[in-house]
């Protein structure tokens, strides 16, 4: 599996995690096992709020799987990206030679909320 560097997100303010994956529909299985290894460790960490992964409905997704893990503050997901177990547990991921999977990692900040019922300018 390949995976981009990740850039620290540095603010004291609630952040989103967003992962789209690209994962063979004969690895799905594997990634899913080791991503949820992960997932217990990130589920620990402090500040950590909710992860969701998502699956593609179509078989011809290019992007088959998307994490998105809300953060109390891009200083707790910085910090969580430090420990070291967390560290191991990515690492057994990207390097498990049974998977030939790329992911996409990026942090977001939310600009705009909505819920039912609300006006938009």
């Amino acid at each position: 599996m390949t995976a981009p560097g990740h850039t620290t997100a540095g603010v004291s303010t609630p952040v989103t995690l967003i992962n789209a994956f690209s994962v063979p529909m004969t690895q799905q299985d594997r990634f899913l096992s080791r991503w949820k290894d992960n997932a217990r460790l990130m589920a620990s960490a402090p500040g950590f709020v909710r992860a969701r992964m998502l699956r593609a409905m179509s078989d011809q997704a290019e992007l088959t799987f998307v994490n998105v893990a809300e953060w109390e503050s891009g200083t707790a997901l910085d910090d969580a990206r430090r420990n070291p177990e967390w560290l191991a547990s990515i690492q057994r991921l990207i390097n498990d030679p049974e998977l030939d999977a790329k992911a996409r990692p990026m942090v977001y900040q939310a600009v705009v909320n909505v819920e039912p019922g609300d006006e938009l300018p």
